[in-house]
């Protein structure tokens, strides 16, 4: 009878309560770790997206003549369009162009690249492109997923204000090398007589600006391609882009002059992973140290 006794007893509400502190104290201590075993898968799987960004634009530079996909603001383009006369490209071989009402336009840069990666993107019509721009495969490909919020934007524009349809990525990219940023020769009335025009040269850079040509960047394996990065602002610089203010910047001077919000702080805990042009990630802390170390302009001329 006493052992009968003993076993329907059952548990006293201190012995619960010490069984359920010990719970707590268990997962208090575990959830750090669960968390930073989450956060280095989710960092893992975003350098493996690069890599794969990688692997498409090399693909595409062989199948264009040695040219990455053109994206930015294309300054000054020939005609003031920009369409394969106004990049320079009239054979339409350096890049990839879709249909824009009556007009060619270069791919916006995740569609370029994503052809490269088996996914199905249309250029019969703008409203088609902007509907595979917004579908789950391409997305899925640009997305880190320790990216919380998605942001959306344009990719290439003009100063007409036309822009390529927007598209997500959580990849920011290096306007620096490959938009068209080279002045052209213009018509000037501001001579002796407004009846004699005359032709005035805009200051011509030593060399070039590469707008995508591979071969014309001297130090590859310091200059960015991709980054972990978000669109410069959710107002009129809705792109995911970082720009040059010199010709010899680097991501520190961007950063300082620009006052975007290019970089994200949050996303891997101050750090980021970075697609250099010779095709090497590396995952870096964002000091200022570091950030001098990373080439917008600096190593392309």
């Amino acid at each position: 009878m006493s052992h009968a006794r003993w076993h329907s007893r059952g548990f006293t509400l201190v012995e619960l309560l010490i069984v359920l502190g010990l719970i707590a104290l268990l997962i208090s201590m575990l959830t750090p770790l669960f968390v930073t075993m989450r956060e280095n898968a989710n960092r893992t799987q975003c350098v493996a997206n690069l890599f794969v960004i990688d692997r498409a634009a090399h693909q595409h530079a062989i199948d264009h003549r040695g040219y990455l996909p053109c994206a930015g603001w294309h300054i000054a383009p020939i005609g003031g369009v920009v369409n394969p006369q106004g990049l320079d490209d009239s054979q339409a071989i350096k890049y990839d162009y879709y249909t824009d009402g009556t007009e060619r336009r270069p791919m916006p840069i995740t569609a370029a690249l994503s052809r490269y990666m088996g996914i199905t993107v249309r250029t019969d019509s703008r409203a088609s492109l902007q509907e595979d721009l917004l579908g789950e495969a391409l997305r899925r490909q640009w997305r880190c997923p320790s990216q919380v919020l998605e942001l959306s934007g344009w990719s290439q524009k003009e100063s007409s204000g036309w822009t390529t349809p927007d598209e997500y990525s959580s990849y920011a990219f290096n306007e620096a090398i490959l938009a068209r940023h080279n002045p052209v020769t213009v018509q000037s009335t501001t001579g002796p007589s407004a009846t004699r025009p005359t032709t005035r040269l805009a200051t011509q850079p030593a060399v070039p600006y590469p707008v995508g040509e591979f071969g014309k960047i001297r130090q590859p394996a310091e200059v960015f391609l991709f980054l972990d990065g978000r669109t410069r602002d959710r107002t009129d610089r809705r792109i995911c882009a970082v720009i040059d203010y010199t010709r010899n910047d680097t991501l520190y001077d961007y950063q300082k002059r620009s006052f975007s919000e290019s970089l994200d702080y949050y996303r891997h805990r101050r750090l980021f992973n970075v697609l250099f042009l010779d095709g090497h990630v590396q995952t870096m802390s964002m000091e200022d140290a570091n950030l001098r170390l990373i080439g917008v302009s600096k190593g392309v001329f």
